[in-house]
């Protein structure tokens, strides 16, 4: 069975780039478009991994991704930061919030699929 890789996005331009990453490293996409729906797709559909902008309307990746982590039945899928935000301690704040990994935009493509195999071990589509 294909890995399931929810992407938590509210700009479509991004969110259409990131499942087609996806798809091409043959992964399965739910997409979210807000917070509070992704919350709700990891926790009935237990994704193996979550792509979370930061910078999200009425909740933050920040918070949406600390409440996955204190939920014991999404507390342990990896969430990967994919944010505008490149300045000094953003990393640092997203580890903090329980982020596993942290991504910049403009998405480097060669890197972008090197974390997704990373957590996602073999079960990628190549």
């Amino acid at each position: 069975m294909a890995p399931r890789v929810l992407v938590v996005e509210d700009n479509p331009v991004n969110l259409e780039l990131v499942a087609a990453l996806l798809e091409n490293e043959g992964c399965g996409v739910l997409l979210a478009e807000s917070a509070d729906l992704g919350l709700r797709l990891a926790a009935a559909e237990h994704p193996d991994l979550i792509v979370m902008d930061i910078q999200l309307p009425r909740m933050s990746g920040y918070d949406a991704t600390r409440r996955l982590k204190a939920d014991p039945v999404t507390a342990r899928i990896p969430v990967m930061a994919l944010t505008a935000h490149a300045m000094r301690g953003d990393e640092a704040r997203a580890r903090a919030a329980g982020f596993d990994a942290f991504l910049t935009k403009p998405i480097d493509t060669r890197v972008f699929r090197e974390t997704v195999r990373r957590f996602l071990g073999n079960r990628g589509g190549e």
